[in-house]
C-alpha cells in the first residue's frame, strides 16, 4: 500500500509540473501578439517574473515529492525508534516537531530563493536580517499555538473511537479562532495607524453605510517595508472587523480607484461570501478527516509505525495536498463567481471606470502577467483572470 500511495503522490507531481511547464510554453507564445494593460517594457518584465514562478513551483514541487518519498519510506520509521515512548503526550509532540523542523531546514533553501526572485523584480524590499527575524517570529508562534492545537487533536485521536469527526470539528474551530484573531497576530509582523486622510476615511466611512458594514476602524499597513505590492482587506469577525489598506496602495492608486477596490471588498461582506468560504474550508476539512480518519491497520504496519495520532497527522499533511488539488477547482469555480458579483458591487458603489482602472494598476505594478491559459485558471486561480474581470466591467450596463 505504501508503494501505491508513493505512486499516487508521483502521478499528482508530474500532473503539477506539466501544468507548470505547458503555462510557460503558453506565456512564451501568447506574448508575441504584443502587450495588454501595460507598456511592452513591464508587459515582459511581467512574462520573466510569470516564467520564475512558474519553475520555482516545479521545484517546489520536486521538493515535495523527494519528502513525500522519504517519510514513507524510512525516515516516519526512524522518528519513531528515537523519539517515541507509548502513551506519551509529549513524544508525540515530539515526532510532530520534528518532522516539521526538518521539513522546514529542506524547504529554506527554495524559499529564500523565493525572496531572492522577489527582490529582483523589486517586490521584496526587506533585509535579509527582517527575513530572518520574521522567520523566528512565525516559529515562536508555531510552536506555542500550533503545539496546544496538535495537542488537542491528538487528544481526540488517542481518546475517541470516531475521532475524526470530533477532531473535524476542533479543527474547524481552531479556523474561526484564527480569523478573530488575526489582527492581533498581524500586530507582531506589521505596525497599523489610523487613516490620518480625513477626506478618504470620511468616503470610506459613508460608502461602508451604504451596506451596513461596521468597523472598528481603518487602518494603514507598513507593508512597504517588506514589499512593494499593492493589496487592501477587511480583516475580523464581530466587533474586531477592520479595513485595511496597504501604504503602497495609498501611494499608487487615486481616491476613486481605492474606493472602488474597497467597494469590491464591500461586495464580498455585503454578499456573505466570507461565511461562505468558511462552509467551503469546512467541507474540505470534513473530506480530509473523513479519509485519514479510517486509515487502514495495515498501512501502519508497513510503514513500521505505530497508529498513533502523531503518525495519522503526518499522513494527512503529506497528502493532504493531493486532496485539495483534486478539490480545488470546484471551490474556485464558486470563488470566481463571487469576485464577478463583488466587481458588481464596486463598480454600483464607485464606479466601473474607476474598478477598472483600479484592477489595470493593481495588475500592472504586482507585475501580474495579464494572460493565462483556460486549462491553468481553471485548476489554480481563486479570481477570474483579469481580462475576463475588465470585459465583464465592460459590458455591464
Amino acid at each position: 500500500m505504501v508503494n501505491l500511495l508513493i505512486a499516487l503522490f508521483g502521478i499528482y507531481v508530474c500532473i503539477k509540473i506539466y501544468l507548470e511547464i505547458r503555462e510557460v510554453f503558453f506565456i512564451k507564445n501568447v506574448f508575441s501578439q504584443g502587450p495588454v494593460l501595460m507598456d511592452l517594457s513591464s508587459y515582459k518584465d511581467s512574462a520573466v517574473y510569470s516564467i520564475y514562478k512558474h519553475t520555482f513551483n516545479i521545484f517546489n514541487s520536486l521538493i515535495s515529492m523527494f519528502l513525500t518519498v522519504f517519510w514513507l519510506s524510512g525516515g516516519l520509521f526512524i522518528l519513531n525508534f528515537i523519539l517515541y515512548k507509548k502513551d506519551s503526550l509529549i513524544s508525540e509532540l515530539e515526532i510532530l516537531f520534528m518532522f516539521f523542523a526538518v521539513n522546514y531546514i529542506l524547504t529554506l533553501p527554495i524559499n529564500i530563493w523565493e525572496k531572492h526572485i522577489d527582490k529582483k523584480f523589486g517586490f521584496n524590499v526587506a533585509s535579509w536580517r527582517m527575513f530572518f527575524i520574521d522567520e523566528i517570529k512565525k516559529i515562536f508562534l508555531f510552536v506555542i499555538f500550533g503545539g496546544a492545537f496538535f495537542a488537542g487533536l491528538i487528544y481526540f485521536i488517542e481518546n475517541f473511537q470516531n475521532w475524526w469527526f470530533y477532531g473535524f470539528v476542533f479543527t474547524f474551530g481552531g479556523v474561526i479562532m484564527i480569523n478573530l484573531l488575526y489582527p492581533f497576530f498581524a500586530k507582531i509582523f506589521n505596525k497599523f495607524s489610523p487613516l490620518e486622510d480625513e477626506d478618504l476615511r470620511e468616503s470610506i466611512e459613508e460608502m461602508m453605510g451604504k451596506v451596513g458594514f461596521k468597523s472598528s476602524g481603518i487602518y494603514v499597513m507598513d507593508a512597504s517595508k517588506r514589499d512593494t505590492r499593492l493589496n487592501a482587506y477587511f480583516a475580523g469577525f464581530g466587533k474586531t472587523k477592520r479595513v485595511v489598506l496597504f501604504d503602497t496602495l495609498l501611494k499608487k492608486l487615486n481616491k476613486d480607484e481605492i474606493l472602488a477596490v474597497l467597494g469590491h471588498e464591500l461586495g464580498h461582506f455585503k454578499h456573505k461570501d466570507i461565511f461562505k468560504n468558511i462552509a467551503v474550508v469546512g467541507v474540505m476539512l470534513f473530506i480530509l478527516f473523513a479519509i485519514f480518519g479510517n486509515l487502514p491497520d495495515s498501512l501502519f504496519k508497513e510503514l513500521m509505525v505505530p497508529k498513533i495520532g502523531a503518525n495519522i497527522i503526518i499522513l494527512a499533511l503529506l497528502f493532504s495536498e493531493v486532496i485539495f488539488f483534486v478539490l480545488q477547482p470546484f471551490v474556485n469555480f464558486v470563488s470566481r463567481h463571487n469576485e464577478f458579483a463583488a466587481d458588481e458591487m464596486g463598480s454600483e458603489l464607485v464606479s466601473k471606470k474607476d474598478l477598472a482602472n483600479a484592477l489595470k494598476k493593481l495588475v500592472s505594478e504586482n507585475k501580474h502577467f495579464p494572460r493565462v491559459s483556460k486549462l491553468y485558471s481553471f485548476i489554480y486561480y481563486s479570481h477570474p483572470p483579469i481580462l475576463e474581470r475588465l470585459e465583464k466591467l465592460e459590458n455591464k450596463k
